[in-house]
């Protein structure tokens, strides 16, 4: 009787593990989720590879959906799909970090940054 509780408790305990995991990655990591359709992209000038790209709508998991730009860097985004990325009237879904500014222009002889909500993490689009 002592032996089957003492299984009992192992299996359970085990299952617990394989579940929790899980539903801790993302707030542990600091990812967020997000959803938008592309409106218009602008190539990062001095940071090569980086695109700045504005959304319309973009939704960012919660009830109210707003416009934005966000980052999509080659170095740091991994990109499924169908590699449709920035393309106009292409939806993109994904994880963002939040707050990374990755994208400069240049401005003459300067660069300055181009706010953006955060660095897309892992995106997906539409074909």
């Amino acid at each position: 009787m002592r032996k089957k509780q003492f299984i009992t408790l192992i299996v359970s305990l085990a299952l617990v593990g394989l579940f929790l995991p899980t539903s801790q990655t993302r707030a542990q990591t600091g990812l967020l989720p997000f959803g938008g359709l592309v409106s218009s992209p602008v190539t990062c000038t001095c940071s090569p590879g980086n695109i700045w790209i504005w959304f319309t709508p973009l939704y960012l998991g919660g009830p109210i959906n707003i416009a934005g730009p966000m980052i999509y860097s080659p170095f740091s985004t991994i990109l499924y799909g169908y590699y449709m990325i920035g393309v106009p009237g292409k939806w993109h879904l994904g994880d963002y970090i939040p707050g990374v500014q990755a994208c400069w222009i240049s401005a003459k002889f300067f660069c300055f940054p181009l706010p953006a909500i955060g660095l897309m993490s892992k995106v997906g689009t539409n074909y």
